[in-house]
């Protein structure tokens, strides 16, 4: 869980409310595969924030200064972001939103423009199971939260124009899904701002996993009582 500022839930902390993670599901699935849990989230991310810092410095034309490419998955990856800049203009990169009428705030990952068409996106990148060694396969469920998570921010922005949804894959593609804003998230978020708001006031007194924090002092730092290690307020 993240909360913006002390007052606003994040867009992907609204849409595990809406939608919560099956952990229960993926600590089996983990189990029977024999893959760590903490190692495919700390990859996951490692992975995705490595392209988003490609895809910004390609927006800043500091191509000069890319972070070094380790091995075939990485340097798979690149050819997708090269193929990205390509055929797309980068207009702006990781840009703070806030909904204040909501309660929600987030950082949306590009607004882009067709080099072609000249139509713009408001787009999330994803790097979807780029970790495991298997060609990427449209999931459903997760272009769905995408789109979830794009419509919010269009939401707080006012955006009129068309939302995306860019997939890097480990085979060195760069997938690009357009869709319209779900009107349907943000009725959900309206119709659910008591939820919203108990899960921020919980989230003000536990770390970013949802437990609890004791003995908190003067700078917000107590003990989870879940790990019943020192924390902080919101990680």
């Amino acid at each position: 869980m993240r909360i913006y500022n002390s007052k606003f839930l994040s867009v992907t902390s609204i849409i595990g409310l809406r939608d919560p993670f099956n952990k229960k599901a993926f600590s089996e699935w983990c189990k029977t595969n024999g893959h760590s849990e903490s190692l495919i989230g700390a990859n996951s991310r490692a992975l995705g924030s490595k392209v988003g810092r490609w895809v910004e410095s390609h927006s800043l034309g500091l191509t000069d200064k890319l972070e070094p490419r380790f091995d075939r998955l990485e340097e798979n990856l690149y050819s997708g972001v090269e193929k990205f800049v390509k055929d797309y203009k980068i207009l702006e990169t990781e840009k703070e939103v806030t909904c204040g009428q909501l309660n929600y705030a987030g950082k949306l990952d590009a607004i882009i423009q067709d080099k072609k068409t000249k139509k713009k996106l408001l787009v999330d990148f994803k790097t979807y199971g780029a970790w495991r060694d298997k060609p990427y396969k449209r999931d459903s469920k997760k272009i769905k939260h995408a789109r979830w998570q794009t419509s919010l921010y269009a939401h707080a922005l006012d955006w009129k124009d068309k939302l995306g949804v860019v997939v890097f894959t480990n085979r060195g593609e760069c997938l690009v899904e357009s869709f319209e804003i779900d009107k349907e998230i943000i009725k959900w978020v309206e119709d659910n701002q008591d939820l919203i708001l108990e899960t921020i006031d919980k989230g003000l007194t536990s770390n970013c996993c949802g437990a609890e924090i004791e003995g908190l002092n003067a700078e917000g730092i107590g003990r989870c009582t879940e790990c019943r290690e020192g924390c902080s307020i919101g990680g």
